[in-house]
């Protein structure tokens, strides 16, 4: 899933090894501001890309933090993607 806003853009993956754990993707910057930095690791030096296992019950509340902190000027710049999920399942 794909998370687009003004306080930044993630990428939530779920691991393979264990169904509860997540993998959020993101700038260090948008990382830091929403998780703190103890738990942040460099995933590709190259792209500047970051990342943080959490689980199922830590991305709920991230998710809803951030809802409830958008403006409502900023209502049009929060996206949510789904598109990569299951789309081997829909027919035409």
């Amino acid at each position: 899933m794909k998370i687009t806003s003004s306080h930044g853009n993630f990428k939530i993956i779920q691991t393979i090894k264990n169904r509860d754990e997540l993998l959020v993707l993101a700038s260090w910057s948008n990382l830091v501001k929403q998780f703190g930095s103890e738990r942040i690791f460099l995933i590709n030096e190259k792209d500047s890309l970051f990342g943080i296992y959490i689980c199922k019950q830590e991305c709920s509340d991230f998710m809803s933090k951030m809802i409830q902190n958008i403006d409502y000027h900023e209502w049009e710049d929060f996206k949510m993607d789904f598109s990569s999920i299951h789309n081997k399942n829909l027919s035409a």
